[in-house]
């Protein structure tokens, strides 16, 4: 059932006075619940949406709650890239998706090593690409970015903000957003909010494009990665 009304206004505080929730528009009820079921429900609500300035931050809708969170979570649970030899390059990707809300922004670091192989008390582990490089297939390289891209096939995804980019603006970070060049270096951020969009809130999904090459000289073998991603918020 939706709940109508006029102006309506909820959890104030005194004696210093606090509104953390306030709603003008046609109605709507915090805690709409059954034996079966808990929601909030709104009508009418006459501003949506966040806005800032140098001194403030505010969010307005009904449903905005005061807690702030952020959520990273992992959408591809393994990539199989494949056999690579000196003539191709092997590619994949894989998903991932952040969710975060009032906070100014964040970022979302690597700190993984690339893959590597191991045989007996030797260890070889993939030459990453230190600066934005295209592929080269017959040159050892391990690289990744957060865009599409065409070369050396068509493969990966730009970060998609949900449901739009009023919501959302994550975005690739500096080194990992052109198309058709690579990179990997540990500690790196490969994914941030623009400094002053006022959307470190909402959801982005982000795709991990990678590519491998091998030089004549690569140890053959069964090269493995465990990527470790971590997610900062600013404030």
């Amino acid at each position: 059932m939706l709940l109508l009304g006029g102006v309506a206004a909820a959890q104030y505080s005194s004696p210093d006075y606090k509104a953390t929730q306030v709603l003008f528009g046609s109605g709507g009820d915090n805690n709409q619940s059954s034996p079966n079921y808990s929601a909030n429900v709104s009508a009418g609500a006459l501003g949506v949406g966040g806005y800032s300035s140098t001194n403030y931050q505010a969010y307005s809708g009904f449903l905005t709650p005061g807690d702030p969170f952020l959520e990273l979570g992992i959408d591809t649970v393994a990539v199989n890239m494949g056999a690579v030899d000196p003539g191709s390059t092997v590619t994949g990707s894989a998903a991932f998706h952040v969710r975060a809300y009032v906070n100014s922004g964040y970022s979302v670091q690597t700190l993984s090593q690339p893959p590597s192989y191991t045989s007996g008390s030797h260890t070889h582990t993939l030459a990453a690409i230190a600066s934005q490089a295209a592929s080269a297939a017959g040159t050892e390289q391990f690289g990744i970015n957060l865009v599409h891209n065409t070369s050396p096939a068509t493969f990966g995804s730009d970060p998609s903000p949900q449901p739009n980019g009023t919501y959302a603006a994550g975005v690739a970070a500096a080194g990992y957003n052109t198309t058709n060049q690579f990179k990997y270096v540990v500690g790196d951020t490969i994914a941030d909010t623009p400094a002053g969009s006022n959307s470190g809130w909402g959801l982005t999904d982000y795709t991990i494009s990678y590519i491998a090459n091998a030089s004549i000289i690569t140890p053959a073998g069964s090269y493995q990665m465990v990527q470790d991603l971590v997610a900062i918020a600013t404030y």
